[in-house]
């Protein structure tokens, strides 16, 4: 057996890759592209046109340029109608509406493609001003990439992602440089995502958790170089961020929606995405090795800031309560990873030519990407795998009326696609609350009492998926005759006999 080690009893270097190829702007080029290429070839952005809340938020958007105001009481269901509603993401729906009428659904998919590489670009900005080291950041980046297309569709909570790494970002360096210039923007920041996302208090939160930093300091008794002093500048943004977020139509309306939730948060363990994560699916161990790895960097550097230290605990209590914010745990746990290899030798940094090189070879790879994706009409046949298409093609065809009754992932299409009939509940939880839900659930599982349920009790059409158990109760009812079915969907009408005798 030959040894490793030589006759003198030293070991041989191990050998290193050189460091004048890692500072080469040729090869920072191109793994900046590797990095965000990985997403625009994937044939998620594609899928996304099958994301549920899609179809309530266009047809939202088409109803606001028709009518040129914002509703004040939900004008797309039966169940809904009077009632208030704060459509607070009236900015986010009118530019998907604009999109789709530009683009059609090639459009959709060419927004969550430029999303997603914003939120990366912003990322790796916020990453490299955390550490000096140019591919530990890169790293972290690509990590995060793809834990992203997880939470990224076409919905306003897309921009709760970029803004809130923005204004990360933006604290983060004023923070270092004791420069104040760039927190003029935050308040900006913060009414802009008042007016799109409800989940503007993540801003709120944040902000305020750099203002009382210094307190932090002392609760822990945190001593270090890089403490901070009490900051007004901070407390003056937070000042006028807060009235801010009432300049809107809705005035306090997404604060009202925000407290609804809060006493209505039962109703959200009935909905996928804001379950805790389930654990079926790579991207959750992939988060899941980004906390521990950034548990293990705070243990190994500590002290650590305690602002670090208390915004990674919220972000890893508010990803593993609800899988919607599991980015969270991505951008604060990478950020964490970052802030503790502050020792790394500084690999170069990324200059103006890398980034309008790499810019260059962005702009033109997200262009050839969608000259040869899927046309309008590949995605329309995506969309008929999952939506009842051919059922609503069949309502056009014959001038079927209403009143409909349909299930809750299939609302927001049918809000879309029959705008003539109202439906009896989709996606918008916090208009239906969890009575209507558990109802509509109750029904659709044919479990005891399905046939007391009042909406299908006045229903003439129903829209069912094939799979569910009322169909198969439906199709041997004399009540309801078969008027349409294929793979997906079966719609049934009620019979003349059972109309006369409602």
């Amino acid at each position: 057996m030959t040894s490793v080690f030589p006759a003198n009893g030293t070991a041989t270097p191990r050998p290193r890759i050189p460091a004048g190829l890692l500072n080469s702007d040729i090869v920072k080029v191109i793994a900046i592209l590797l990095v965000f290429a990985w997403f625009p070839i994937q044939s998620a952005p594609w899928r996304s046109v099958n994301d549920a809340d899609l179809w309530w938020h266009l047809r939202a958007g088409e109803w606001i340029v028709q009518h040129h105001q914002l509703p004040h009481t939900d004008p797309f269901s039966t169940t809904g109608a009077g009632k208030p509603w704060v459509a607070y993401s009236w900015p986010f729906e009118v530019l998907l509406f604009e999109i789709v009428h530009s683009w059609d659904l090639t459009g959709v998919a060419a927004f969550n493609i430029a999303i997603w590489m914003l939120i990366v670009i912003a990322v790796f900005h916020l990453l490299r001003g955390l550490t000096p080291s140019f591919w530990t950041a890169l790293a972290l980046t690509f990590v995060v990439g793809v834990i992203l297309p997880r939470s990224i569709a076409a919905r306003p909570g897309t921009f709760t992602v970029l803004f809130f790494v923005l204004e990360l970002d933006i604290l983060s360096r004023v923070q270092r440089n004791a420069s104040a210039r760039w927190l003029a923007l935050v308040p900006l920041l913060i009414w802009a995502w008042a007016c799109v996302h409800v989940q503007f208090v993540y801003g709120l939160f944040l902000l305020g958790l750099f203002c009382i930093e210094p307190i932090l300091n002392r609760f822990f008794q945190y001593s270090n170089s890089d403490q901070v002093a009490f900051n007004h500048r901070l407390w003056f943004t937070l000042a006028i961020s807060v009235p801010l977020t009432f300049a809107n139509p809705y005035g306090a309306g997404p604060y009202r929606v925000l407290i609804d939730a809060f006493r209505q948060s039962h109703v959200f363990a009935l909905i996928n995405e804001m379950r805790p994560m389930d654990f079926q699916l790579t991207v959750h161990y992939l988060v899941l090795c980004v906390c521990l790895v950034a548990a293990a960097a705070v243990g190994r550097h500590w002290p650590v800031r305690p602002l670090w230290l208390v915004l990674f605990t919220w972000a890893v209590i508010m990803t593993f309560r609800a899988e919607r914010d599991l980015w969270l745990a991505a951008v604060i746990g990478a950020a964490v990873i970052a802030v503790t290899r502050k020792s790394v030798p500084r690999n170069g940094v990324v200059n103006r030519q890398v980034w309008l090189a790499s810019a260059a070879c962005l702009l033109g790879l997200l262009v050839g990407v969608l000259k040869l994706g899927p046309t309008n009409k590949q995605l329309l046949s995506i969309i008929a795998t999952e939506y009842p298409v051919g059922a609503v093609a069949y309502i056009h065809e014959h001038h079927l009326n209403g009143p409909l009754f349909n299930d809750y992932d299939w609302g927001g299409y049918l809000i879309y696609s029959l705008p003539e009939i109202p439906v009896v509940i989709d996606g918008r939880a916090n208009i239906h609350g969890l009575d209507e839900i558990e109802r509509s659930l109750q029904t659709w599982n044919a479990w005891d009492g399905w046939d007391t349920d009042p909406l299908l009790q006045r229903a003439n059409l129903v829209v069912a998926p094939r799979r569910a158990a009322l169909t198969r109760v439906l199709a041997s009812d004399a009540r309801f005759k078969v008027l349409f079915e294929d793979r997906i969907s079966v719609l049934f009408q009620r019979t003349p006999v059972a109309a006369s005798r409602n």
